[in-house]
């Protein structure tokens, strides 16, 4: 079934994309409190 493991795939990559923003937007938040 290659369709269910490309699913899986896009499902891992579009998890990880997001879970990057939010580390990368938590540290900014946290540098930007750390400047004020």
């Amino acid at each position: 079934m290659p369709t269910i493991t490309s699913y899986f795939g896009f499902l891992q990559a579009a998890l990880t994309i997001t879970l990057a923003l939010f580390i990368g937007l938590s540290k900014i938040q946290l540098i930007l409190k750390l400047i004020q």
